[in-house]
């Protein structure tokens, strides 16, 4: 349904537009500017955007009808891929100025939302969508009202935000079917028919589209058949049954080329190209693919060109496996700051699929795990099936939990099913740790609400919040008694992300040194044996833990400690954009962290060999390795006092070797924490024999 933009003097063409009576008047001989603006308003509405544009651009050098005619040559203009800049040069006048009727300005910030979704700029559309509905209800324009609720809808379903999608499309629909407006109807019949397909409702899709390629029919609107088609190929493709999903795509394709909808043209291009692909015919997918590119301009419609690059990787996985990753890999560095999650999951199960063809397995791993939260956290579940029958046949399993919406509170009243705080337990750079209980699940835990929003941009908390459920995933993994079990990750109810971990009573190492309850070497030694393996344990898993102090390693009760807060732990092939280091706690810290690109396990070995000398000398090293002693004979003179360093024991001198081995630079540093465990358990040994030896 139109929406008025402009008081057309002449009534009667004005309360057609109204009716949605666009095949009558667009059958008009126009007598005057008001028929001329009233029948090109109809052929946009029909989908006919070449005859409606001469006479909108003839018509914006008339004052009263300047600014409803750039709107509506702006949705022209939205037809074709590459248009977005033109479109922008119409509205933007509009929405500084507004028009003659008060309901311009919001058509134009709708049409700048809608730009914004093309550019895949999902924040920016849902902002200026939000301030069209505000514009609309102000005015009390029920078809733009109805109009821009399809638009949030879509914005919403892209976003995965399934539930908020049905219900801003029930608003419209509901809008619509008040108007008596078939055509909207029919568009919103379309949604959510596309709403359905992405839920993996394909039975319901189908239904949606059929209603609705009959009402298209009715109404004569030849773009919508041309993109319903369209978008019966896509279900049928999923449902396997090529043969007639091709034969849709190539329905679509002739009507949209038809009527110069070289847009939808595109579209049914790129799925039959996807279709082709999925059957392992790759000659013919990628001649398909050429056709595509050439609709495409040189600069802009980058997202499509993502599209295409998808198609081509999985056209070439067989054939060409390196530039099939390669063009994967650029696709997926690129959603990174987008906010698509159903293109996501499909390139992250291409991506597993090529790395387990070059026997990346942890690589694999992680592309699955990435996909089936991304899957699980936006509702999209037509993908749970490939990806849980992908994960059993590698072997690869989900150990976190994703949560999201619980609530978090200092009372039980506030915090409902979700977590009741009881204390702070301590803060950092990166987030504040509570005790807290879940209510849910009756049980302490230790809750660590993250701070990311101020540190980096949107994109980057992603990939860091995407690298953390790696590292959860893998820390879970490890099953060691020495560290901290992670329940889940999620976010609460106001979107802040959080970890939930297993809350360890005891005391913080830092404490059991300020007391010196263990200060004995055999026991130091057996300690830090244990720490090792724990730390080994994570190393396994591909984690690098990054921040290990005294501070994150508790003393049970029962006298075992127990390595905890992974929050700025680091997953093996995950790297944040633009990561320079720094994180860490000064003094604990190897001096390369400052400035490495990618953390190495020997990242975690230096703040070892920190706490083993601090724990038996009573001081940090500050001068690194220069700090302790060298146990050379001819050396002279350690920290506390003079002698020559023959008078120490043979179990003090093996641990002055190996502590100054786990603080040497980083090329000369011991690698393997694992070693380090063994070292110390030898240095306990020697040291228990000397004990017994003195009596």
């Amino acid at each position: 349904m139109w929406i008025k933009t402009v008081d057309l003097l002449d009534g009667p063409v004005e309360d057609k537009l109204h009716s949605g009576a666009f095949a009558d008047l667009a059958a008009v001989v126009p007598a005057n500017d008001d028929e001329r603006f009233a029948r090109a308003a109809a052929l946009v509405q029909l989908g006919r955007f070449e005859e409606a544009r001469g006479d909108l651009q003839a018509l914006m050098a008339e004052p009263r009808l300047a600014a409803a005619a750039a709107l509506e040559l702006a949705a022209c203009e939205m037809r074709k891929i590459g248009g977005e800049a033109e479109v922008l040069k119409l509205i933007e006048p509009v929405i500084e100025k507004g028009g003659a009727e008060a309901a311009a300005r919001p058509r134009a910030l709708h049409l700048r939302g809608l730009i914004e979704m093309r550019r895949v700029d999902m924040q920016s559309a849902v902002k200026d969508l939000l301030a069209a509905a505000d514009g609309y209800s102000a005015v009390a324009s029920i078809p733009g009202s109805a109009q821009v609720n399809d638009s949030l809808g879509t914005v919403y379903a892209a976003l995965g935000q399934v539930d908020q999608a049905l219900a801003a499309y029930a608003r419209s629909l509901a809008d619509k079917t008040v108007l008596g407006d078939r055509q909207g109807v029919a568009i919103t019949l379309g949604n959510l028919g596309r709403l359905a397909f992405q839920s993996g409702r394909y039975a319901d899709a189908l239904h949606y589209f059929n209603n609705d390629i009959a009402l298209a029919r009715q109404i004569g609107d030849v773009r919508g058949e041309a993109k319903l088609m369209n978008d019966i190929g896509r279900v049928l493709a999923a449902e396997g049954k090529t043969g007639e999903a091709l034969v849709r795509l190539d329905e679509g394709l002739a009507l949209a080329r038809a009527q110069g909808l070289s847009g939808i043209a595109f579209f049914c291009l790129k799925d039959k190209a996807d279709t082709l692909a999925g059957i392992g015919d790759t000659k013919g997918a990628m001649a398909v693919l050429s056709e595509a590119h050439a609709l495409l301009p040189e600069r802009g419609a980058d997202f499509e060109k993502l599209l295409l690059d998808l198609i081509e990787a999985e056209a070439l996985k067989t054939d060409d496996g390196a530039r099939a990753l390669l063009l994967a890999e650029g696709a997926l560095q690129q959603l990174t700051y987008m906010d698509l999650p159903d293109v996501e999951i499909q390139a992250r199960l291409l991506a597993s699929d090529l790395y387990r063809a070059q026997d990346r397995t942890g690589d694999a791993a992680a592309a699955l795990l990435l996909a089936v939260k991304r899957c699980k956290a936006r509702g999209l579940t037509r993908y749970l099936r490939t990806l849980s029958e992908t994960m059993a046949r590698y072997g690869v399993e989900e150990g976190v939990s994703e949560e999201s919406g619980r609530a978090i509170g200092w009372r039980p009243d506030e915090a409902l099913s979700g977590y009741f705080i009881r204390e702070e337990l301590g803060a950092g750079s990166f987030g504040t740790v509570y005790r807290a209980h879940d209510l849910q699940r009756g049980r302490d835990v230790a809750l660590k609400l993250l701070q990311i929003d101020a540190v980096y941009d949107r994109a980057t908390r992603e990939t860091f919040l995407d690298s953390l459920r790696l590292e959860i995933e893998a820390a879970a993994r490890a099953r060691h008694p020495g560290v901290a079990e992670v329940y889940a990750i999620g976010r609460d109810a106001v979107a802040n992300p959080y970890i939930v971990q297993q809350f360890v009573q005891g005391r913080q190492l830092r404490a059991v040194f300020a007391e010196g309850s263990v200060k004995t070497l055999d026991r130091i030694a057996h300690y830090m044996a244990l720490i090792c393996h724990a730390i080994g344990a994570l190393h396994r898993g591909g984690v690098v833990h990054r921040d290990i102090k005294p501070e994150n390693v508790v003393m049970t009760d029962a006298g075992a400690p127990v390595v905890i807060d992974f929050g700025i732990a680091h997953v093996a092939g995950v790297v944040l954009p633009g990561f320079q280091g720094g994180a860490g706690t000064r003094g604990y810290a190897p001096p390369e962290q400052a400035t490495v690109q990618t953390p190495e396990k020997t990242l975690d070995i230096y703040p070892l060999g920190v706490m083993a000398w601090e724990w038996f000398s009573g001081a940090r090293p500050e001068k690194g390795r220069d700090s302790v002693p060298d146990p050379a004979p001819k050396k002279k003179s350690w920290f506390g006092g003079g002698g020559d360093a023959d008078t120490h024991t043979e179990a003090e001198r093996a641990f002055f070797t190996l502590v100054r081995e786990m603080l040497a630079p980083a090329a000369e540093r011991i690698a393997d924490v694992e070693a380090a465990a063994h070292r110390f358990e030898q240095i306990r040994t020697l040291a228990e024999a000397e004990r017994a030896a003195k009596g």
